[in-house]
This record gives C-alpha cells, structure tokens and sequence, in this order.
C-alpha cells in the first residue's frame, strides 16, 4: 500500500502542461501491468514520454515551414535569372490631366515580384501620373511567364484592351501592351530580353577553370 501512494503521489507532481489529460490517462492505466515493486521505473517512465510528445510537435512544425521555404528559394532562382523588358508606347498626350507630363522611360524587370503605382515610397516601379494609382498594379514572374495583377486600381490596369479583374492574376505574353490607367502615359509594350551576357560570362569562367586545371595537371607532371 505504501509504495502504490508513493507512485500516484510521483505521477501527480509529473503531470505535465503540455500535453492533455486525456494523452495521459492511457499511460497510468497502462502502469498498473508493472509489477508494484518498480517505483523508480514508474517515475523515469513519464518523463521520456513528455519529452517525446514536446519534440514530435516542434519537429512537425520545423518541417511545415522549412518545406515553404525551399519552394520560396527554388522559385525565386529560376525567376531571378530572366528579364523583362516594358517599353513605353503611348502618345505622351497629357491635355486629360491639365498640364505637361513627362513619358516615363523603359522598366526593366529584374527581381520576382514589382509593385508598380505611382507612389516611390510604396512602389518598385514608379509612374509619376495623376491618372496611375499609389499602388496600381504587381507584375510577377512564375515558371518562364509574365503574371500581372491590378491591385483594385482607380482606372484599372489592362492588357492590350481587355480590362483585368481586380485580384485575379492574368499572364502577359512578349509583344503584348499592358496599360496602368492611362492609354497616353502609362502603356507599355512588354518582351522578353535574352541573357547573352549572362551566358558569355558562365562560358567565359568555364574555361578559365579549365585553363587552370590544366596549368596545375602540368605542374605537377613536371
């Protein structure tokens, strides 16, 4: 009877918080197969299962999130190494606004994600139009394609001529023209610029590697 005390009194102080009542009362009804004798064995018994129970939980979450990030990272390679060109093809008629403005010159998309609008504080790429929003529109790379989405705009964002939804991302393919609120100022033809540099830079390390690799085979044949 005494030692029976002694292992509830032990598994009351070991209760732990993480885990629920209901996890822990499968294990003391399991405990009562152990001989009485073990009271030691009782104590160290609910103590790894704790500790299990907190590491499976932790190890699950680390692998949700890393698994986010190795897409993140994969996407953002392949999107990094193409560029995008938007090249202005409006009229540079301002008369709508009430005074000059000056035609905006070529973009060129670099990174994965732009935002375009005509505030610098918020956007990548900026338009200073009355006629573009603060926040207009995000142009986005994504597997080899151009992925534009009007970010509820005042005057809307348009490719050729059809009207872009607020929200939905559409995809915009070389030679079309995107518009952001503004046929006369913000009108952009958009094509697709080939690494030629790029690549005559990686060939050109190439072989300088092989030039070395050669030079030490022949230092060390001599």
């Amino acid at each position: 009877m005494e030692i029976s005390s002694q292992s509830l009194s032990f598994a009351k102080l070991s209760k732990p918080q993480s885990c629920s009542t209901a996890t822990l009362s499968p294990l003391f009804f399991h405990s009562k197969s152990v001989p009485n004798h073990s009271v030691s064995f009782l104590g160290l018994r609910i103590l790894p299962i704790k500790l299990q129970c907190v590491g499976i939980k932790s190890r699950q979450n680390r692998n949700f999130l890393g698994a986010i990030h190795a897409s993140e990272a994969e996407s953002t390679a392949t999107d990094d190494a193409e560029r995008w060109l938007l090249q202005p093809v409006g009229d540079g008629d301002s008369r709508h606004i009430g005074f000059k403005v000056s035609m905006p010159g070529a973009f060129e998309i670099a990174s994965s994600v732009v935002t375009v609008g005509r505030l610098p504080e918020k956007a990548d790429m900026v338009i200073p139009v009355a006629t573009v929003s603060g926040v207009h529109a995000r142009i986005q790379k994504n597997n080899g394609s151009l992925l534009v989405t009007d970010l509820d705009s005042t005057n809307g964002t348009f490719i050729d001529e059809k009207r872009l939804r607020p929200g939905v991302a559409a995809t915009i393919s070389t030679g079309s023209c995107i518009t952001f609120g503004d046929t006369h100022l913000a009108m952009f033809r958009v094509s697709k610029l080939k690494n030629v540099e790029v690549s005559g830079k990686s060939e050109e390390s190439e072989a300088k590697a092989e030039t070395e690799k050669s030079s030490e085979t022949s230092e060390i044949t001599s």
